[in-house]
């Protein structure tokens, strides 16, 4: 490949997908300068501990960086963090940064991420219903938690159904309050989800379904949220966990095409010459599954950012790799791989959690996804052969993808 010839990367966004396009142009191009702007004050960390082992304790919030000063020193990166981009001026390459200092570039990277959605309710200011998204938001969390008791978790998804487990560990009586039928959502089957639930239950949660916070009562120290159906709740501490957004505010008075995100191609492009986008904050095109997709996820965030760095220094593979996640909640690990929407029919491996239960879902005799859960990782291998599975886009035999005493790599 040839050098860029001293060009000039910024990458906005200070998250998984802008470290590891880091080190994917420090890797292949030892002459670019690269200057990483952002709004927080910590280098790029991990944030899957953020709601688990950092808040039980297992883990030093430290410990989460992904690489230390001396990568960052070694792949000539500028950084400025604890500053907001304001404006991009996409016409001239250049960015505004906390309203009063100009930066140019020949490349731009937006890696913003996804910000929490807010939850606005009667009877209490948004500033005392915590979040979790960042480190210090973790910390909060950790701090205000020591004094309290009870916690009202707000939102049944992957991040308030981790923190539950978290805090029912550390010995904390909470409530998790969903305002759907079931808990995480429409992606993850009813009957994991109500396997999931019966577990949270076991330790001690408790889980109320098809309702929500209509409004919240303040006294001495303490709050009464009073539930849409007549029921209220006493706690401490209120968490509210309802999802995220894409973070583009900054940009949508520009010409940059949005669309559930910033819209890009399979190589990370945007609708702008010279300037490209990864992880949560891209909608990306997915050659594979012919669609646009925004993904939320570790192994997206680590996968897209590093595929878009290369494209940007003009190493352009399309970035074509199976949507993975996983959430861990006490011993049980739920994995997803593939999608799970525009499916024609299901097929279940396994029947007890203890030996991992895994739905598969299928477009004809096609695997397009899979969900599955397991007291520890037992599950993983099989997951990671339904991924190759959909990416061969091969006809599987229907009887031997439903019995689990059947290898699945016999399948490929």
């Amino acid at each position: 490949m040839v050098p860029t010839e001293n060009q000039k990367v910024v990458i906005v966004g200070g998250g998984q997908a802008a470290a590891f396009a880091i080190k994917a142009i420090g890797a292949a191009d030892k002459v670019c300068s690269i200057t990483l702007v952002s709004n927080e004050d910590s280098l790029p960390y991990d944030r899957p501990p953020l709601s688990k082992k950092c808040i039980t304790g297992a883990k030093s919030f430290d410990s989460c960086l992904f690489f230390d000063d001396k990568f960052y020193r070694e792949n000539q990166v500028e950084l400025i963090l604890g500053c907001r981009v304001d404006e991009i001026d996409f016409g001239n390459r250049s960015l505004n940064i906390n309203n009063r200092r100009s930066i140019k570039y020949d490349k731009l990277l937006i890696t913003t991420g996804s910000r929490n959605r807010t939850l606005e309710i009667e009877g209490i200011a948004p500033g005392e219903i915590l979040q979790l998204r960042t480190i210090e938001e973790s910390k909060t969390i950790l701090a205000k938690v020591q004094s309290e008791s009870s916690v009202l978790i707000i939102g049944g998804g992957f991040i308030g159904l981790e923190l539950a487990a978290s805090l029912s560990s550390l010995g904390k009586s909470v409530t998790v309050v969903e305002a759907n039928s079931q808990l995480m959502g429409r992606s993850i089957p009813f009957e994991i989800a109500s396997v999931m639930q019966s577990r949270h239950e076991s330790a001690g949660v408790n889980i109320v379904l098809n309702s929500t916070v209509g409004r919240v009562h303040k006294e001495q120290g303490s709050y009464t949220a009073e539930l849409e159906d007549g029921r209220s709740i006493v706690c401490g501490l209120i968490i509210a966990g309802i999802g995220v957004e894409p973070n583009v505010n900054f940009l949508e008075e520009s010409s940059i095409a949005l669309d559930n995100g910033i819209v890009v191609d399979e190589f990370g492009s945007t609708s702008i010459d010279g300037v490209y986008a990864a992880g949560d904050v891209a909608n990306f095109y997915h050659p594979l599954y012919q669609r646009y997709m925004r993904l939320e996820s570790w192994k997206h965030a680590q996968g897209h950012g590093s595929n878009t760095g290369k494209s940007l220094i003009g190493s352009s593979t399309e970035y074509s790799e199976i949507p993975w996640m996983w959430s861990d909640q006490y011993e049980y690990s739920l994995q997803l791989s593939g999608v799970t929407v525009d499916y024609t029919n299901r097929v279940q491996r396994g029947r007890s959690v203890s030996d991992g239960i895994i739905y598969f879902y299928m477009h004809g005799d096609q695997v397009i996804g899979a969900c599955g859960i397991s007291e520890g990782p037992k599950i993983g291998r099989d997951i990671r052969v339904a991924g190759q599975l959909a990416k061969s886009r091969l006809g599987v035999d229907i009887e031997l993808l439903a019995d689990p005493n059947q290898k699945l790599q016999a399948l490929l």
